[in-house]
């Protein structure tokens, strides 16, 4: 599917980047810059490009740029795609096979990529193609068990979560208590102790302009997570489970947790369903 000298009317560019941990989408504008310097080089007309930032191809999540231009491939709008690399737009073969067999149907005979020349057209391109695609999904493969048992020690060290917002109650890098945010905490945590209602306290909250750390209102979901979390009481949790003591300052005791947690735990037994009673019922 590849080949200079045929004429392009309207090229699909494919840019992806499965972490944006500067959130500056700085890798798919590389990717977009090498994309475009490849059609000039072949005289190739950009239709439009497609970008799917910070979303990984290997996890399966539905990729909205992908998508859309597997659509405007379909309907004939696009009659080439340029993409940096082939594991850009496929780390699993499942979605490889589905995507020749869409280009077949479509007419789509170019496909450029700027690190390698394949042609998806003949048996040895595809052979290729198969062979990048298995190799893309192993490496992924490893890598999200790599992650995933990194993450794991993390958490068995008592490590902060490795985000770069901060949480409520804590400085940047999550080890230091912020007291002003702290005695917020206490006081929510005390109040639940009391029987208070998260909407009550949600109300207090932002009527006095007390936000969230990303400066939004509060409201009843937010604050629950907030006074049942371990972290505020120096525990680390992992997949929602506390598998030890964190290195961080506690603001609150793991005995106040507790009777937090039996706060709920009472709630809810509370407010299960009974059976649906009616006037002369049992007569």
């Amino acid at each position: 599917m590849s080949g200079s000298k045929t004429t392009v009317r309207s090229a699909a560019v494919y840019a992806r980047i499965s972490q944006d941990l500067e959130g500056k989408g700085l890798g798919v504008q590389r990717q977009l810059e090498d994309c475009r310097k490849l059609a000039t080089d072949r005289g190739w007309t950009i239709g439009r490009e497609y970008v799917d930032n910070d979303v990984s191809a290997y996890s399966g999540k539905t990729r909205q740029g992908y998508r859309q231009m597997l659509d405007d491939l379909a309907s004939g709008a696009r009659d080439a795609v340029i993409v940096y690399n082939l594991d850009r737009l496929h780390r699993r073969p499942v979605e490889l096979e589905e995507f020749v067999t869409l280009c077949e149907q479509a007419g789509v005979r170019e496909v450029a990529t700027v690190t390698a020349d394949i042609d998806l057209g003949n048996d040895d391109g595809l052979f290729m193609a198969r062979i990048f695609a298995a190799f893309a999904a192993k490496e992924s493969g490893r890598r999200s068990a790599r992650v995933a048992r990194k993450m794991l020690a993390n958490a068995e060290a008592g490590l902060p979560h490795g985000t770069a917002q901060r949480a409520f109650g804590y400085e940047t890098g999550n080890l230091v208590v912020r007291e002003s945010e702290a005695e917020v905490v206490r006081d929510l945590v005390a109040r639940t102790i009391a029987g208070e209602s998260m909407r009550s306290m949600a109300t207090w909250l932002n009527n006095n302009e007390i936000h969230t750390v990303s400066g939004k209102p509060w409201i009843t979901s937010t604050l629950r997570t907030l006074v049942q979390s371990g972290r505020i009481a120096g525990l680390r949790e992992h997949k929602g489970q506390v598998i030890g003591p964190a290195v961080w300052e506690p603001i609150i005791t793991p005995a106040e947790r507790d009777q937090v947690l039996a706060v709920f735990a009472a709630k809810a037994r509370s407010n299960k369903r009974v059976p649906r009673r009616y006037v002369l019922s049992g007569m």
